[in-house]
């Protein structure tokens, strides 16, 4: 039933049976691979208007590199990117662009991040290959099997710029080449993933998924997209389960009418698969049901960062159980791909040696020069800086990480948090997992479920404003409970915060309470705009007027949220 899928996937893994051993040998003098790979992009592109004006042709070593080549951000290449999208070559780099990757939550203009071939052939070897070699590597047989389930939407519209190159979200570009084998590939119906505006994706992904009873992986950007699926499903059990047994859609389901039109003709009664899903959602939630739904899905893959931390464990703990194996994704970006882990449902990610050459700012000196991957410190933060096959050279990521540990002499890495989504009123600076945590131990604490929160730095007031999503409230908690608890663990979190909201500089914290499903709202809204579901970070520093706009009109008061749980 599934050979075409899984002579694929055997094929695939044949092909690549020594990428695991070649990247264990790259991990024993990762420095050296550095190096070459660097002295390779001066000398592919000492040609180009950026070379010349730095001397690529001149630079032999890293020291010379990073004495004559000053660090970076976007803004340095915003006006040669736009030169090259009117047909100029050789600007950054001598490749020209194969993609424009658009990127999310900009003010005004997005972000065109230049994508060369050279920067694809790596996205896909290491996120494509190794993973593949590592997940047969740790599951054998059970690597293989049914479909995957696809919670990866590709809504964007695309582009063609005046030179011709495409201009949207990567995740259209990375889907889209599959489509003549999509249903021999994924349960999601192609309509569900290519999904134009006013598609309910979230039903036609749940639905299709529960019919077919042999799903065997789940494939995700971020762990939240699965905890939303499975608590769509935990709330709307009745009515998916009444489609499945008389073979129909719900009326009150959005659709487009040529996409209603075209999923019907895919659906006839399923009567006894209704009947078994029946029975397993009427024994209740408070066991995995993800197990007993689909007794041979045997793993998980997404992005599992900081970030998303909390969303992982709510998924491992109340839908998925502890058999399911979790292939958490490396760090990457639309500048490359940085990590990749070296064993499943690690937190911990290993540098990929020639994928990009790396630079490193240490975040607690001040003015502080950039460290090559040999010099770095366990359990130092250190922000991210790049130089890639697109164009971009000693490129400020503006993302933190953690150095966890040592492979061989490969450093291990976690992502933490964003530089530029931290608060800091009077000096203070809450980083975004700061924010996080409190937030996340103030939800213990109470004894609620938190769904997602946001901090907006109230600069008028100099206050935090935290906005959070509740469920599960117990009986006779009180919004100044909640707020004593916020206020508590914010200063236990960020001890300098503490002191200035007790020296009067930072008025105490405001609460706020979002409407339920607001943030599942949120990330409709932007994908309809043409983001890209890869780069839907949780908003937990609310940083733009439209964010504020969107996440305050959707407040309400803390009886009144209490009121529509119960």
């Amino acid at each position: 039933m599934y050979e075409v899928l899984n002579n694929m996937r055997r094929k695939g893994v044949e092909n690549r049976k020594n990428l695991l051993a070649d990247f264990e040998k790259m991990s024993e003098d990762p420095m050296e691979v550095q190096k070459k790979l660097l002295l390779d992009l001066m000398e592919e592109n000492k040609d180009t208007e950026y070379g010349k004006k730095y001397g690529f042709a001149e630079i032999n070593s890293v020291e010379e590199y990073q004495k004559c080549v000053p660090i970076t951000e976007y803004d340095d290449y915003s006006g040669y990117i736009e030169k090259m999208c009117n047909g100029a070559e050789n600007l950054i780099c001598s490749i020209k662009p194969v993609w424009y990757n658009k990127t999310s939550g900009t003010v005004g203009e997005p972000k065109k991040i230049p994508y060369t071939q050279a920067t694809r052939d790596r996205f896909n070897y290491y996120s494509l290959g190794y993973q593949s070699c590592l997940l047969h590597k740790a599951l054998g047989e059970k690597y293989f099997g049914g479909r995957f389930l696809n919670l990866i939407r590709c809504g964007g519209d695309i582009i063609k710029l005046p030179d011709g190159t495409p201009f949207g979200p990567l995740s259209e570009a990375s889907l889209r080449p599959y489509i003549d084998k999509w249903e021999h590939i994924y349960s999601t119906p192609a309509e569900a993933t290519f999904a134009p505006t006013g598609t309910d994706t979230r039903y036609l992904n749940a639905r299709f998924a529960l019919c077919d009873k042999d799903i065997n992986n789940v494939n995700c950007s971020f762990t939240g997209f699965l905890l939303d699926f499975c608590r769509y499903i935990e709330k709307n059990w009745k009515m998916l389960v009444k489609d499945i047994e008389k073979g129909v859609i719900d009326e009150s389901i959005e659709l487009p009418n040529d996409i209603r039109e075209k999923i019907t003709k895919k659906i006839t009664p399923m009567p006894e698969r209704a009947a078994q899903l029946k029975s397993i959602f009427e024994q209740g939630f408070e066991t995995p049901f993800i197990p007993k739904v689909w007794k041979n899905l045997n793993y998980v893959v997404g992005g599992a960062s900081a970030s998303f931390s909390r969303y992982t464990r709510e998924i491992r703990t109340r839908y998925l159980g502890n058999e399911i194996a979790f292939y958490y994704r490396g760090i990457s970006a639309s500048e490359g791909i940085f990590t990749v882990p070296l064993e499943l449902a690690s937190d911990e990610s290993a540098l990929i040696p020639n994928s990009l050459f790396y630079e490193f700012l240490p975040l607690e000196e001040e003015n502080s020069q950039p460290v090559t991957m040999d010099k770095l410190e366990i359990g130092k933060e250190y922000e991210l800086v790049i130089t890639n096959h697109s164009g971009f050279y000693r490129y400020r990521m503006k993302d933190v990480i953690l150095v966890t540990g040592v492979h061989n002499r490969l450093p291990l890495v976690e992502f933490r948090y964003r530089i530029d989504k931290t608060v800091s009123l009077m000096g203070e600076k809450t980083t975004e997992l700061a924010v996080r945590v409190a937030a996340e131990k103030t939800a213990e604490e109470c004894g609620f479920l938190l769904v997602d929160s946001s901090v907006y730095p109230d600069t008028d007031s100099i206050r935090y404003v935290f906005i959070m999503e509740i469920d599960r409230i117990p009986k006779n908690l009180t919004e100044d409970e909640i707020a004593a608890s916020l206020e508590k663990n914010l200063a236990k979190v960020n001890p300098s915060y503490g002191d200035k909201v007790q020296s009067g500089l930072i008025k105490p914290v405001k609460l706020c309470f979002a409407q339920p499903e607001t943030y599942v709202l949120y990330k409709e809204i932007m994908l309809m705009k043409g983001n890209s579901i890869a780069q839907l970070k949780p908003v937990t520093v609310i940083g733009n007027e439209a964010q504020k706009k969107f996440f305050f009109a959707l407040t309400d008061s803390f009886e009144s949220i209490k009121g529509t749980i119960d």
